[in-house]
């Protein structure tokens, strides 16, 4: 059975995801597992291969096993908007509880608390604290303040603004860092309301592009370029997030 939570977001916009449960956050966890091994592994012939000393060549292993274990998680999190690459390939992500994004100090708290999660082994403390929470959430997630959420799929960006009509705003390297702020809730809110625009009555349509356009604009410190109405300049700051 699914287990739903619902978010309000401070604009008062209900938004429901999907919480991740035990077994699908188990595999990316194994998934994760892997590709942290695969990296030490790499770095410790990559030392070899350069020829340094055994006991360099140790201390280098070391040390990845340390910044691997200790970082990949919390980076990869921060970076990625919630996800691990065992996540992303599971279709898992992390939120704030509140339904935004992850901040760093999140992404690196949950991620120093996961060694009280392992104890005594095999993840038990963190697995009965999952099956426990009504959120889902182990001591990392408690401590960090977030919850583990099922990934909606993303529509292609072509099903919200045809190639032909990409405005070259949307390719500004500065617009694109600027979306990286945007909330999974305005996330939601832009694509769903670029998805369903067809099936608006026209001055509904229109008062809702232009409120988001404006929230946007606040929100990210940017200014709607005159040759935008408020509809392109929303779509086209929702075909980027879906670029990913």
């Amino acid at each position: 059975m699914r287990s739903i939570v619902r978010i309000t977001t401070p604009e008062n916009v209900p938004f429901e995801h999907e919480l991740a449960g035990v077994p699908s956050r188990a595999v990316a966890w194994a998934i994760d597992v892997v590709v942290m091994g695969v990296a030490i592994a790499v770095t410790a012939r990559i030392a070899e291969a350069f020829g340094a000393a055994g006991g360099f060549a140790s201390a280098v292993a070391l040390l990845a096993v340390f910044l691997v274990q200790w970082w990949y998680g919390a980076l990869c999190e921060w970076w990625l908007g919630g996800q691990t690459i065992g996540k992303r390939a599971v279709g898992l992500r992390v939120l704030d509880e509140r339904g935004f994004r992850i901040g760093f100090v999140q992404a690196v708290v949950r991620n120093l608390v996961r060694v009280a999660d392992l104890l005594p082994g095999l993840y038990l403390v963190g697995g009965v604290s999952a099956l426990v929470d009504v959120r889902g959430r182990r001591l990392g997630d408690l401590a960090a303040g977030t919850i583990v959420v099922r990934e909606r799929p993303r529509p292609a960006p072509s099903a919200l603004v045809p190639p032909a009509e990409r405005q070259p705003f949307a390719d500004d390297p500065a617009v694109r860092l600027a979306v990286r702020r945007i909330s999974a809730s305005e996330r939601d809110a832009m694509i769903a309301l670029g998805l369903r625009r067809d099936q608006l009555p026209l001055g509904v349509r229109h008062a809702l592009f232009a409120r988001l356009a404006e929230h946007l604009e606040a929100r990210l410190g940017m200014d709607r370029p005159a040759y935008l109405s408020a509809e392109r300049f929303v779509l086209n700051l929702t075909a980027i997030l879906v670029d990913g």
